[in-house]
């Protein structure tokens, strides 16, 4: 089947559309906040098989736009410790690895300034800098995937973190505190969104978070079952405090994930769910040189983790354009 006909069809597979983009769309500039998943370099990589890019880069490729981060650092090893980020390349890509939707990622800081950026912190530097959207502007969205799997990391609840990883269950009373944790992190996102539309977004593109146990990371039977429930509390909260505002357009990604790993064959993929592009499990990043096999960039689904791979971002940034209404170049 050719290439532009599977596309076609994933798109009418995937858009079960609750909003209607715009039949002709005069966007120029494409705004984003979000997470690694976004992520346009801020520290000096992509979380993806490099070179590959991200699914926004691609996008921003297609309004004719520099497709770079806003600020970036010298050292991935100042990330996670409260430090500041550096100016520049001052790109429209707000998104930053590590970014959770209000709060830091973080076991040493709590300032919101402090790299990674949290995505309402994220929205206030843009309009800090340009007062609000123009009326040329879509704004994408995308967080929750650091906030629901934020104490699976050794890191951040170590015992937690330790039951999971033996494959047993959490105590119903940890589950309880997880779920609330998960609550909070999506009404946080949905108040952001509030921000965004009520400083003149046009459009405002949201991605619900897809179910998180397909994901490599997550080893264990335990860790799977964990971050599949809270990911579902994720969205249930999200789409309930998200405002009845025609100017959003939600992504389905988990539909989109389900369509592409259900006959990932017919895709070009020869390996889906809970498979890693990256030779080394559990990387933020890998590159030709440190992939699981040649080409695993283009027939891998995921990689590093919790990321996708070069191809599985292009097919996403063509899904994308066309729920936006923009046809792929």
């Amino acid at each position: 089947m050719p290439q532009f006909v599977r596309l076609a069809l994933l798109a009418v597979a995937v858009c079960l559309c609750p909003y209607i983009a715009d039949a002709q769309s005069s966007y120029k500039q494409a705004v984003f906040f979000g997470d690694s998943l976004t992520d346009a370099g801020t520290y000096g990589f992509r979380f993806t098989t490099n070179p590959g890019r991200t699914w926004a880069q691609i996008v921003a490729d297609h309004f004719g736009q520099a497709a770079t981060s806003n600020e970036h650092t010298d050292s991935y090893d100042n990330v996670y410790k409260g430090m500041k980020g550096l100016p520049g390349p001052d790109g429209l890509n707000y998104a930053e690895g590590g970014a959770r939707a209000e709060l830091p990622y973080s076991t040493v800081s709590r300032d919101p300034e402090g790299m990674p950026v949290p995505v309402s912190t994220q929205v206030l530097r843009f309009l800090k800098t340009h007062g609000s959207f123009k009326e040329d502007q879509i704004v994408f969205l995308w967080i929750g995937t650091n906030d629901v799997a934020y104490n699976y990391d050794p890191g951040n609840d170590p015992a937690l973190a330790k039951t999971l990883r033996d494959n047993e269950d959490p105590d119903e009373s940890i589950m309880r505190r997880e779920r609330a944790r998960a609550v909070v992190a999506a009404q946080s996102e949905a108040h952001t969104a509030r921000t965004i539309l009520a400083h003149g977004a046009r459009r405002l593109v949201i991605f619900k978070l897809p179910d998180m146990s397909v994901l490599p990371w997550f080893h264990s039977r335990a860790s799977q079952k964990f971050v599949r429930e809270l990911s579902a509390v994720y969205d249930l909260q999200l789409q309930s405090d998200l405002p009845k505002d025609s100017r959003i357009v939600l992504v389905e990604t988990g539909q989109f994930f389900d369509s592409l790993l259900s006959d990932p064959a017919s895709h070009g993929f020869t390996h889906a769910a809970h498979a890693d592009a990256c030779a080394k499990p559990d990387q933020d990043y890998c590159d030709a040189s440190t992939l699981a096999e040649p080409h695993a960039d283009q027939t891998y689904f995921f990689a590093a983790g919790e990321h996708l791979t070069t191809r599985a971002n292009e097919l996403l940034a063509d899904y994308v354009l066309h729920r936006i209404g923009e046809e792929p170049k």
